[in-house]
C-alpha cells in the first residue's frame, strides 16, 4: 500500500485545485459509509461504492495504468480513492496520509505539474516523437513502484497509453506507432541480464515486433506520400543503424523490424540501391542479412543465395521468412531455387534445436509452407523429402500423407520405425487396411506377437494367441495358408518350452496342428 500511496501523493499533488476536490469527494464517500465493500487481492484493491448507483472499482497498486472504475473516468476517480482509503484505514490513520500528502505538495513547485514538454510533440518531426516517448517513459518509470512490474507495465500500460495520444492523421499514425514499438523494444533489451530468462525477454520483444509488422502494412499505401519523405528517410537510417549496432542474442528481432519496414514501407520510395551502397561499408552478420533481404526484394536471387551458401547455419533461422514470402506470392520458380539451397540448412537447424516442442513447431511451420508449394506445383518430391528427413518431428504429417494416399505398406513401415505398438494405433485405420491390403499388416502383427511372448506371463500369452487368430485371418485373405502353416510350425518350435503359451494355442479357436 505504501507504494501506491507514494504514487498517489506524487501524481496528484494538492497544489492543484482539481486534486483537492478529488480528495474531498473521496473522503466524503469514505466517511459517509458509501464504500459497500473493499478488499485486497494480490496486488489489486477491489471495491464496490454506492454513488448514484453501484460503482465497481479495480486498483492495480503496482501498474496503476491498469486501474479502472465503472464510472468511466480514465484517471483516478473519487470511487477508487475511497476504496483505497478504506484499505489504508485498516492499518494506518487517514490523517497521517493527508499530512504526508500536504507536505509533499507544499514542496513541489507548480511548474512541475504536467510539464509541457512531456505532453506535446511536433507531428511531423521524428526527433520530437522520440523526445516525447522518452519523457513519457520517464514519467512511467517514476510511477512504477517496483522494477518487477516494469516489463509488464511497458506492454500493458505504457504502450496502450502512447497509442491513445498517437497522431490522428492516417498517413502519419502508423509510422508514429511503429517508432513507439521500436522504442519499447530498445527498453526491453536494456533490461536483459543474467537475472532475466532469455525467453521471457524474447516473448515480450515479439509482441512489439508484431506491432511493427502491423503498422508497416498500414503504411504500405501512404509511404509514397510526398509529405512523409523526410520522416521515412530518417526512419530508414535509424532502423539500419539500430540493426547494425544490435548484438546477440536479439539480432533476429531487430532484423525482423528491418524486414517488415523494407517489405512495406521503404521500398515504396525506391531507396534500395542507396541502402545497398551504404551497407557495403559494413561487414557483419547484421549487414549481410540486410543485404540479402534487399537482394531478395529485388529478385536478385543468385546473389542472395550466394550469401546464404556462405553463411549456411548462421542464416538458418532467417530462411523461414524468405521461404514464406515466396509461398505467399506463389513465386514457384524462385521458390524452387531457394528451396534447393535452403531446405538442407533448415532441416539441419530444426534437428539442432534444444527442445522437442521447438523442433515440432518449426517442422509444422516448414511442412505447411512446402505443402502449399506442392499443391501449386502439382508435384510433391520436395515435400516428401522433407517429411522423411524431418522424422520423427514430421510423423503426424507423414503418417496422414501415407494413409490418405493409401500407401499402407509404407504407413506400416513408419509405425515400426517409430516403435509404435499395435494396440496404440487407431482401430479404424487398421480396419481399413485389413480390407484394402491385409498383407501390409503382417509385420505389425508379427512384431506385436513377438513382443507379447517376450513378457513371459499368462496375460501376455493370451494376448499373443488372440493376435495369432487375427493374423491367421489375414493370411487366409491373402490365400497364403501354406506360408501360415510354415510360420506357425516355426513359432511352436521356438516356444515349445513356454508351456502356458502352448496351452493357449490348444485353447485357440483355430487348429494349429
Amino acid at each position: 500500500m505504501e507504494h501506491f500511496a507514494t504514487w498517489l501523493i506524487n501524481t496528484y499533488p494538492l497544489s492543484s485545485n482539481n486534486n483537492r476536490q478529488l480528495l474531498q469527494h473521496g473522503l466524503r464517500l469514505f466517511r459517509q459509509g458509501n464504500v459497500i465493500d473493499a478488499y485486497v487481492e494480490e496486488t489489486s484493491i477491489i471495491g464496490k461504492i454506492q454513488d448514484n448507483g453501484i460503482k465497481h472499482v479495480l486498483i492495480d497498486t503496482e501498474i496503476t495504468d491498469l486501474s479502472r472504475c465503472s464510472c468511466g473516468l480514465n484517471d483516478l476517480c473519487a470511487h477508487q480513492l475511497a476504496s483505497f482509503l478504506t484499505i489504508w484505514s485498516q492499518t494506518k490513520t487517514i490523517a497521517s496520509l493527508i499530512d504526508s500528502w500536504k507536505e509533499t505538495s507544499d514542496s513541489t513547485p507548480l511548474s512541475m505539474e504536467n510539464p509541457k514538454k512531456s505532453t506535446t510533440y511536433v507531428e511531423d518531426s521524428l526527433t520530437s516523437w522520440l523526445q516525447f516517448l522518452e519523457n513519457q517513459h520517464e514519467q512511467f518509470k517514476q510511477a512504477i513502484p517496483t522494477k518487477n512490474t516494469y516489463l509488464t507495465g511497458l506492454t500493458h500500460a505504457f504502450f496502450p497509453k502512447i497509442r491513445l495520444v498517437a497522431p490522428k492523421k492516417t498517413e502519419i499514425r502508423p509510422l508514429f506507432l511503429l517508432h513507439a514499438s521500436f522504442f519499447c523494444m530498445k527498453k526491453v533489451v536494456a533490461c536483459y541480464d543474467n537475472s532475466q530468462p532469455y525467453q521471457y525477454i524474447a516473448d515480450i520483444l515479439h509482441r512489439f515486433v508484431d506491432i511493427v509488422e502491423e503498422e508497416a502494412k498500414g503504411l504500405f499505401h501512404s509511404a509514397i506520400a510526398f509529405q512523409l519523405d523526410s520522416l521515412l528517410n530518417e526512419s530508414r537510417q535509424l532502423i539500419r543503424s539500430e540493426l547494425l549496432e544490435q548484438e546477440e542474442p536479439f539480432i533476429r528481432e531487430w532484423f525482423y523490424v528491418y524486414q517488415f519496414t523494407w517489405n512495406d514501407v521503404f521500398q515504396r520510395r525506391n531507396w534500395m540501391t542507396t541502402e545497398l551502397k551504404e551497407l557495403e561499408n559494413y561487414r557483419s552478420l547484421q549487414a549481410e542479412l540486410a543485404k540479402t533481404h534487399l537482394l531478395f526484394l529485388q529478385k536478385r536471387d543468385e546473389e542472395a543465395l550466394k550469401l546464404v551458401k556462405e553463411y549456411e547455419d548462421v542464416y538458418a533461422p532467417y530462411l523461414f521468412h524468405w521461404i514464406q514470402a515466396l509461398v505467399l506470392h506463389k513465386a514457384n520458380n524462385r521458390l524452387e531455387n531457394w528451396l534447393s539451397v535452403s531446405l538442407p540448412i533448415m532441416t539441419k537447424y530444426i534437428h539442432s534445436e534444444p527442445t522437442y516442442e521447438r523442433k515440432r513447431q518449426l517442422t509444422k511451420h516448414l511442412l505447411k509452407l512446402l505443402s502449399d508449394f506442392s499443391l501449386h506445383m502439382k508435384q510433391d518430391a520436395i515435400f516428401l523429402e522433407a517429411l522423411r528427413t524431418l522424422l520423427p518431428y514430421s510423423y503426424g504429417e507423414y503418417e496422414w500423407h501415407l494413409f490418405e494416399r493409401k500407401e499402407f505398406r509404407k504407413w506400416v513401415e513408419l509405425q515400426l520405425w517409430m516403435g509404435f505398438e499395435l494396440n496404440g494405433l487407431e482401430t479404424y485405420k487398421l480396419n481399413q487396411i485389413k480390407k484394402a491390403d491385409p498383407y501390409a499388416l503382417f509385420p505389425l502383427y508379427h512384431t506385436a506377437i513377438h513382443k507379447a511372448l517376450e513378457q513371459r506371463n499368462k496375460t501376455a500369452y493370451k494376448e499373443a494367441a488372440s493376435l495369432l487368430n487375427v493374423l491367421h485371418s489375414l493370411y487366409k485373405k491373402e490365400k497364403l495358408e501354406d506360408v501360415w502353416l510354415q510360420y506357425l510350425f516355426q513359432l511352436k518350435e521356438r516356444t515349445k518350452r513356454l508351456r502356458s503359451f502352448q496351452e493357449e494355442l490348444k485353447k485357440g479357436r483355430y487348429s494349429y496342428d
